[in-house]
């Protein structure tokens, strides 16, 4: 009878986590799909839309809508450019690992673009890029390195070390 009663509850419990399990598997379904309608907004060009559905997104916490959000604000395509803001959802993307923004953060620091010029902060957040699994970033980190000297260089490595300690566990 107790053998019944814990099988029962054990029965409960894995069918109470699979509701759960499911009904967050449908969520992400949900926002990746809204996400990809974003991207094709985006993609033909209709920027506003892009931007509607980047933003709903970008507040509940999507990496990506994040980032192409950070994209369409970089550029003022839909939206007013806002290098600020594009800045803070780039490094709220970033720090869920989006390569495609820590590129932008790098290209950022490179051109000056709402921020202090610094070819060692965009070292660094061309390696964290290249950590990320973004495979330019690779070739672009070598023309950011010819502005550097070899201890700036390291430095901005300890960075991007000390950045990914922090931020990507």
């Amino acid at each position: 009878m107790l053998k019944d009663s814990i099988w029962r509850w054990s029965l409960v419990i894995c069918l109470t986590a699979l509701i759960h399990v499911g009904a967050d598997t449908r969520a992400k379904a949900k926002t990746a799909n809204e996400f990809y309608q974003g991207l094709s907004a985006y993609n033909v060009g209709k920027y506003e839309v892009a931007a509607l559905i980047w933003s709903r997104l970008a507040e509940k916490g999507s990496a990506k809508a994040q980032s192409g959000l950070g994209t369409l604000y970089y550029t003022g395509s839909g939206v007013t450019k806002d290098f600020d803001r594009a800045r803070k959802l780039f490094i709220a993307a970033a720090q869920k690992n989006i390569p495609q923004a820590q590129m932008f953060l790098s290209l950022m620091y490179r051109r000056g673009d709402g921020v202090r010029q610094s070819y060692l902060i965009s070292y660094m957040w061309c390696d964290i890029a290249i950590s990320a699994g973004h495979e330019g970033a690779t070739y672009v980190i070598q023309d950011i390195a010819e502005h550097l000297d070899g201890e700036e260089v390291l430095e901005a490595q300890r960075l991007s070390a000390e950045w990914r300690n922090i931020n990507l566990k």
